[in-house]
Parts: structure tokens; C-alpha cells; sequence
């Protein structure tokens, strides 16, 4: 079959910026394998000027919109032009059209071809616009979780029927052996040292400073052994993500959180140094509040046999059974660093952890999961039933020691009648528990009326 895979991201050969990204290559690959005709259309940046291969599917990097991230479509209408006749021509050419991270607001454009989209998060206006206003004939996403958050923000926000939502679970690739290697721009690894690696793109909210509060406080607890935070950087000519921190503000954020002693920043790797990379550390890193719709950090980094120790935020909270994946709460460094020093000191074995992920998480399931939703012409709408009087706990919400965590707000609120009569039912009557503590709830988006989806 022919399938049109629509990027609004950049992609640029041999290099890789961020999860989604990643699996977008790993999936046209595993298509194109598979003996389909894959193209895959992308915006056009200095980076990537022509077009070039993933496996047997062609890339053509033609879209004329930005290729920084967010805000996409800032373009002139001359731009917008030029990108919605291209998407044109590919929805005239494919069988199928899928539109990955779902940032293509140009739907005109593709006359009669019906989509099918992902979604990677629900956290950017992108994301979210997608979701609540944009159609498709179904939506993939790689979490439960992110499922019911999407399922639940459509309903929420006025869409009377629901497309079919499908989880398919990032795939994984399980190195069989790893040398650990550490970037050639730090000192090598020495006696004592304790590596603390925190992998992620440079952007507040996945928790820098709140992996060197407890990096300092580790260091407290251990002071016969040297910690050292590895932080990588893009580079100053970099302009893929303005959501990201520049490399000057990463400096200066270090050195107002009192981490210059323990933090070594590197330059950012590509996909292949990364297996390497994860096996060279101690622990993982990943204490931010960001809403994770799946966490492919902490299962990459279980896999090259290195713990990781995770905030309880949105997706994450799916890996509670995979070995060497310890959850705490949000902010807790206490319990982070003790956390650390029982991974530290017992880390779990490899090949139990390499059977659990190869189970769940393996690219070639991934691949077979987005083929079939892909190239189905089955996809029926879910009417959208609502009880107004019964109200449920919101899917993006946690009960966590007797109090109600949102990742959206960051913030964990203290409801006891609420938080009893949860636990003991799964959802509560509105007459059941004080008008304003029902009010506060909902405003808070704590609770959300009862959902039901009816073909």
C-alpha cells in the first residue's frame, strides 16, 4: 500500500531530536520493510535541504513551515500556500495518510483522504488543538494513559462522538551487549565516582533543578564519593526546540542551584551513542513534572542496565512493574536519593528486565500496532454519553498518600470525604460530598463527570 507519513517536525539524516521523532523513523522503516511504499513529507529547514532515505521509505523534506518547535504554522500565507498543495499531492498519491504528533492544521488540504494521526503528548497547544478540533479517522497513542487523557479532553470539550483511540507502546530496541562509554568532551569515570545521567531535552519542566537538589543532597549523604550530573546541551547554533532552554540559561540555572561542582554538561548524542551512553551512569535520572504520555528514558536506560529513578508523573506511573524503574512523588528528594541508594547498591538483574520490556515494549509489535490501525478502512466514531451526577476521578490524577496529584497543575490537594469515597467506589455521587469541596475538585480539573462511549 501507499502510505503518505506527514511530519510538521523536522527530520534530518542521521540525527535525532527527541522520543517522537525517533519512533516516526523506526516506524517508516518497519513499513517500508514490510513491503509498503512509504513517503514521508516534512518540513524543510536549513538541516535538511534534500531529501534522503529511512530504510526503504523516501523522506522529502518539502513543507514549508517552521521547523523550530513550538508554533509551527508562523509562516508567511505564501509559505502556507506552497505546504497545503504539497499535502495536497500527497493525499492525491497515498492509500493512506497518517500525520504523526499531529501538528498539521491544513486538513482542507487533503481533500477526501481520512487520517489517521498520533498524538506523543497532550501537553503543547499542537497536541491539544489536534485532539479538540481537528479530525481523523483514528488516533494512535503510546500509553493508557495518554488514551484516557485524550479520550477524556475530546469528550470534555464539546465532541459529541469520539474516534477510535488505539495504544500502541513506543517500541524499544534491546542492545545484546553494551559497552559503556561516557562523551569524549568529560573526564572518564574513576574510582568513587557515582554518575548520575539525566538524559533529556533542555527544558525546565523535566526536572534540571530538581535533579541537582538531589544530587547536592546525595552528595551530603555520600561525602567520600564524588557526584557528578551529566546534563547534555544543544548546541548554541541549535533551533529545533524554542521551548527549550538556550545553553547560557542551562549555565546560569546550574550555577544559581549551587550545582557547578557536580553537573558536567556534554554535547547532545545521536541515537546510536545513546545505548553507550545509558550503560556509562549509575542511575537515570527522571524527577521532572512534565506530563509524559510514555517515558522512553527510563525503559532505554533499564535496558543498557543502569535504574532509573522517575517522578510519579503521567505515564510514568505504567512502569511501577518494570525492574529497575523506581517511582517516587514529584519533589520528594528524600525518598529520590534513597532511591538511588538502594538502586545503587542492588540493582536488579538484566535479564529480568530485558524479558519484561522485550514482552511489552519490542519495535517490531510497535510496528505491527501501527500498521494495522494505519492501514484499516474500519474505523467507526463512539458516541459520547456524559452523567453529570457522577463524578470521576480526572484520567491526568493520581491518589497519592491520601491526597489528589494533577499533572497539569503540579500540585497534590488534600480532599479526605473526596479521597475516602473515591477509593472506596471509583467514582462519587454529587450529592454524596460538600458542594464546595465538589466545586474546588472540578475547577481544579481534580474530577471530571463519568464518561461512556457507545458505538
Amino acid at each position: 500500500m501507499k502510505i503518505a507519513a506527514i511530519s510538521a517536525a523536522p527530520l534530518v539524516s542521521g540525527q535525532v531530536i527527541g522520543g517522537s521523532q525517533r519512533i516516526l523513523q523506526q516506524v517508516v522503516a518497519g513499513l517500508s520493510e514490510r513491503g509498503h511504499d512509504v513517503r514521508v513529507y516534512c518540513t524543510r529547514t536549513e538541516a535538511n535541504l534534500s531529501g534522503f532515505k529511512i530504510g526503504r521509505a523516501d523522506v522529502l523534506p518539502i513543507l514549508q513551515l517552521r521547523g523550530a518547535f513550538p508554533a509551527t504554522h508562523q509562516v508567511s500565507p505564501a509559505a502556507l500556500s506552497l505546504t497545503a498543495s504539497a499535502i495536497s499531492s500527497a493525499g492525491e498519491w497515498a492509500d493512506h495518510v497518517y500525520l504523526h504528533a499531529d501538528a498539521m492544521y491544513l486538513r482542507q488540504a487533503l481533500g477526501s483522504a481520512d487520517p489517521v494521526r498520533s498524538i506523543h503528548d497532550l501537553v503543547y497547544e499542537e497536541a491539544l488543538l489536534s485532539v479538540t478540533t481537528l479530525n481523523a479517522s483514528a488516533t494512535i497513542v503510546p500509553s493508557d494513559y495518554l488514551k484516557r487523557c485524550v479520550e477524556a479532553t475530546a469528550a470534555i470539550t464539546g465532541s459529541g462522538f469520539v474516534e477510535p483511540v488505539v495504544t500502541v507502546p513506543n517500541g524499544i530496541e534491546i542492545p545484546t551487549s553494551i559497552s559503556p562509554k561516557l562523551p569524549s568532551s568529560i573526564r572518564p569515570r574513576e574510582d568513587g565516582d557515582i554518575i548520575l545521567l539525566y538524559p533529556h531535552r533542555p527544558q525546565e519542566s523535566k526536572g534540571l533543578l530538581e535533579s541537582i537538589e538531589v544530587a547536592i543532597t546525595l552528595e551530603r549523604e555520600l561525602p567520600e564519593r564524588k557526584i557528578r550530573m551529566l546534563v547534555p546541551a544543544y548546541s548554541a547554533d541549535s533551533n529545533f526546540d524554542e521551548a527549550a532552554q538556550s545553553l547560557e540559561s542551562l549555565n546560569t540555572a546550574i550555577q544559581e542551584h549551587g550545582g557547578n561542582d557536580i553537573v558536567e554538561l556534554h554535547e547532545w548524542l545521536s541515537p546510536e551513542d545513546m545505548p553507550a551512553y545509558l550503560a556509562a551512569g549509575d542511575v537515570t535520572l527522571n524527577l521532572g513534572r512534565f506530563v509524559e504520555s510514555f517515558g522512553l528514558v527510563p525503559i532505554e536506560s533499564v535496558v543498557a542496565g543502569t535504574p532509573s529513578i522517575s517522578a510519579r508523573v503521567g505515564a510514568l506511573r505504567e512502569f511501577e512493574s518494570v525492574p529497575g524503574i523506581n517511582l517516587v512523588p514529584y519533589g520528594d528528594r528524600d525518598q529520590a536519593v534513597t532511591a538511588i541508594l538502594d538502586s545503587v547498591s542492588d540493582p536488579p538483574s538484566l535479564d529480568d528486565v530485558r524479558a519484561e520490556v522485550s514482552d511489552s515494549y519490542s519495535i517490531e509489535v510497535m510496528v505491527d500496532g501501527y500498521e494495522s490501525v494505519i492501514t484499516s478502512s474500519d474505523h467507526s466514531r463512539r458516541r459520547v454519553e456524559f452523567d453529570q451526577h457522577r463524578l470521576a476521578l480526572a484520567p491526568w490524577c493520581e491518589i497519592q498518600d491520601g491526597r489528589i496529584w494533577n499533572d497539569y497543575s503540579s500540585t497534590a490537594t488534600a480532599y479526605k470525604e473526596l479521597v475516602v469515597e473515591l477509593n472506596k467506589q471509583g467514582s462519587i455521587s454529587t450529592s454524596d460530598i460538600p458542594s464546595t469541596m465538589i466545586e474546588n475538585a472540578v475547577q481544579r480539573g481534580d474530577l471530571i463527570p463519568t464518561l461512556r462511549f457507545e458505538s
